[in-house]
Formats: C-alpha cells, sequence, structure tokens
C-alpha cells in the first residue's frame, strides 16, 4: 500500500518540515532580506527624491503672487465657510 502526502494546513501544498520541536518550518526566508541590488536601487531612489527636495523652493511664487496682487488692490476674499472648516478640522485632528 502506497502512503500519501498530506496536504499542509489550509492548503494544497505538502507538508512542512519538522523541526524535531513538534513544530513546522514552512520556509520562506523570514525575515525578508533583499539582494545588494534593491537596497543600490532604493540608495539611488532616495538620493534623487532628496535632491527634488531640496531643488523644490519654499516659497512657490506662481502661487504668491496672485494672492499678493490681490490683497494689494482690495479683492481678495475669504470663504468663511471654507476657513471655519479647516479651523474645525485642525482642532479636532489635535485633540
Amino acid at each position: 500500500m502506497k502512503k500519501t502526502k498530506k496536504a499542509g494546513p489550509g492548503t494544497d501544498a505538502p507538508p512542512g518540515k519538522n523541526n524535531g520541536d513538534g513544530t513546522e518550518n514552512w520556509g520562506g526566508g523570514w525575515p525578508f532580506r533583499p539582494g545588494a541590488s534593491n537596497l543600490q536601487r532604493n540608495a539611488k531612489l532616495i538620493e534623487q527624491v532628496r535632491q527634488i527636495i531640496a531643488d523644490t523652493p519654499e516659497v512657490r511664487p506662481e502661487k504668491v503672487e496672485p494672492l499678493l496682487e490681490a490683497v494689494a488692490s482690495g479683492t481678495y476674499e475669504v470663504d468663511a465657510r471654507k476657513l471655519a472648516n479647516a479651523l474645525i478640522t485642525k482642532l479636532l485632528s489635535e485633540s
């Protein structure tokens, strides 16, 4: 009579290897150790992001200049509802 292998728990996978202590080793290589090439790519990507951030001005003149002109000419209007919603949202998020 030929013995058949039982499937692993909840899967159709073959049973894991017994560690000798009643537990099974299903493999998978945890913790995952990425290869050096992944680390090099990530380092390059991080450096590119840092460079983009360094090159981006803190104040964007294309956004600020129209607002300054509207305030100077007296045409800038505040939407009271948007302001109130923003204030309430900020206050609630700090609680």
